[in-house]
């Protein structure tokens, strides 16, 4: 089996996950990567990193402060970002013209103009770009979409996301648009964006949203991102969905995301299915264990290779199949952009006081909140 030199880039909080999606893919005998180094500004992070590697790999990863220096005394095949969403475009493109194959964390970018930079030079210099977006690869959300196929609560007719709950402590780089670009619901929201998109097989066509930033000040750190977002999008195909995500609804918290369709629902436990007297309930289980039955040894390999159930491990992987057989990854740059337009269309939406197509978005052709990051970053019109 091929093996590819690869560089972890950012060795933060996501940077764990990523490390143990390594680790479950070593340990099912899939040792399709090497980790030569890590890199992070902060060298105590790097270490860390590095330990936790060398104790499932054998060989510890250099570690570096600067890119510069580890792309220069490095010979790689490939880097792992998992960086705060400004830095994605400048990194991200710099290991693309270094001819590197490259996968980062959501979002790709923290507007769409800095997102659509990083596809051109993936396709200028003919690499692999993927984009961590795991949710989709979860044995539940894979059952969703199998069930959805087989059309066992008839066809899609709207989807119902919320999570509300509080809490009163800052998140670090987060809370600042000119790093983060939005809320939990730009950072996080891509993840419901691509689970929209998957489900429902339909492009999101039209999106009207409101926010408000009700705390802007967090234990002496200001806050530059809304904190409750709510949110309509319309979809192809006459589907719709409903978001509300906030952190600043105290005492009563909700959080829940339900597929309705024309015969029943679905949600992360089980299926309701309605009948003309009752309704028939199934567990997300039963449906898994007919879902595993149907497909073939090769599909169920591509989703969960070796067994492997670890979304970090199976979004690692097929990066890496991507790459050896040549063919375009899953959630790809294009897809990632599509699901970034939905959230950034909210902010802009909100910004206007009024719908924004979705197709706007995506051609750079409303860009009022995103102006000032564009700017700020440089990224010219």
């Amino acid at each position: 089996m091929q093996r590819l030199d690869i560089a972890l880039i950012g060795c933060g909080g996501i940077a764990n996950l990523h490390v143990s999606g390594y680790k479950d893919l070593h340990t099912r005998g899939l040792r399709i990567f090497e980790i030569k180094a890590v890199c992070d500004t902060v060298i105590d992070n790097a270490k860390t990193r590095s330990d936790a590697i060398a104790y499932f790999q054998g060989a510890e990863p250099r570690i570096y402060q600067e890119l510069d220096e580890l792309l220069e005394n490095e010979s790689l095949n490939a880097v792992d970002l998992c960086l705060p969403h400004n830095v994605h475009h400048n990194v991200a493109s710099r290991c693309l013209e270094e001819d590197l194959h490259v996968i980062t964390e959501k979002p790709l970018g923290i507007t769409m103009r800095a997102a659509k930079g990083i596809i051109s030079e993936a396709e200028k210099h003919r690499k692999v770009l993927a984009v961590a977006e795991n949710y989709r690869r979860s044995p539940e959300n894979r059952t969703k979409w199998w069930t959805i196929k087989q059309g066992l609560i008839g066809k899609p007719r709207m989807i119902v996301w919320s999570a509300a709950g509080w809490n009163s402590q800052p998140w670090g780089w987060r809370e600042d648009k000119m790093i983060a670009g939005g809320s939990w619901v730009f950072d996080g929201g891509v993840h419901l964006a691509d689970l929209d998109r998957y489900h429902l097989g339909a492009e999101a066509v039209e999106v009207y949203s409101v926010n408000d930033t009700f705390e802007p000040l967090k234990k002496g750190v200001k806050v530059t991102v809304d904190d409750m977002t709510m949110a309509i999008i319309r979809y192809e195909g006459g589907a719709y969905a409903q978001w509300l995500w906030t952190r600043v609804a105290p005492a009563k918290s909700i959080g829940m995301r339900i597929i309705y369709g024309s015969k029943g629902a679905i949600t992360d436990e089980d299926i309701q299915i309605q009948r003309e007297d009752c309704t028939e309930s199934y567990g997300i289980g039963t449906l898994r264990r007919r879902m595993t039955e149907s497909l073939s040894h090769e599909e169920l390999e591509g989703w969960f290779p070796s067994g492997a159930t670890d979304t970090f491990a199976t979004e690692l992987y097929d990066f890496y199949d991507s790459i050896v057989n040549r063919r375009k990854p899953e959630v790809d740059g294009w897809e990632a952009y599509k699901d970034m337009a939905i959230p950034i269309g909210f902010y802009e939406s909100a910004v206007l006081g009024q719908p924004v197509k979705i197709e706007d978005i995506e051609g750079l052709k409303v860009e009022e909140y995103q102006g000032e990051i564009n700017e700020k970053l440089g990224l010219k019109g």
